[in-house]
């Protein structure tokens, strides 16, 4: 499916039934907030998953409390595996990378996203997120679950992102605050240098993310490992 403008993306959107991936970041905060100002109907409901171990509290509270702002606490359906925890994982599966190997984005989020949300999805998905994304467009079909993608901020900036929320009276998730991401994915393959000391400064997390990083598969796991674990060594935020 090839590039759509954002009034295609507002046509397309009020004539399907579509469900919003809201993950407590602000990228999928700012896509649930072009829904509501762009989309006329109501055929369309919220999905949190939690990753069962790895999220933190703090970002489960936030997306109730978002939805309860907006008044829309009653389309969001709240989900995480209730038989499998992220950490036993890790120690059993070792560290997730992209390809067949990335466990944790099957096993945690897309075998719920594909049983509760409907065959339309809009994600908070932006071009300058990484190289990988950049050819993706508006709306595009999802070669792993073969749904239609709709990501309507896809081209927007980080500062756009955050004025859009402000210019709503919202604040972003405080986890971005305390340890520099959302906190849907308290450990992360990619989590950039500053996530992961902030991460790791917090004791609880310091613990469960270092006891369970011992099993690496294959070389890009194994430096995964070994940043986290080199890191961790690090008392001051000195960022390069």
């Amino acid at each position: 499916m090839g590039v759509f403008d954002r009034v295609d993306v507002r046509r397309f959107l009020g004539e399907k039934r579509f469900t919003v991936l809201f993950s407590g970041g602000k990228d999928s905060l700012a896509a649930l907030l072009w829904v509501l100002n762009n989309v006329k109907h109501d055929d369309w409901n919220i999905l949190y998953v939690e990753v069962t171990g790895n999220t933190h509290p703090l970002c489960n509270r936030y997306v109730h409390q978002v939805c309860r702002q907006l008044g829309i606490q009653g389309k969001l359906k709240h989900v995480k595996r209730e038989d499998l925890d992220f950490f036993e994982a890790l120690r059993k599966w070792g560290t997730p990378i992209i390809g067949k190997y990335r466990w944790c984005l099957y096993q945690f989020k897309l075998k719920l996203v594909e049983k509760h949300a409907y065959g339309v999805q809009v994600l908070g998905i932006r071009k300058e997120d990484s190289s990988r994304r950049r050819n993706i467009g508006f709306i595009n079909v999802s070669r792993l679950t073969k749904t239609v993608c709709v990501q309507p901020v896809f081209n927007w900036t980080r500062n756009q992102v955050i004025k859009y929320i402000r210019e709503h009276g919202l604040d972003i998730n405080p986890c971005y605050r305390i340890y520099g991401h959302s906190g849907n994915c308290m450990f992360c393959p990619y989590h950039d240098k500053k996530s992961i000391i902030l991460t790791l400064r917090d004791p609880l997390w310091r613990s469960k993310i270092l006891s369970s990083l011992g099993y690496a598969r294959g070389r890009i796991s194994r430096e995964t490992m070994e940043k986290w674990v080199k890191l961790s060594k690090q008392k001051t935020l000195v960022v390069k």
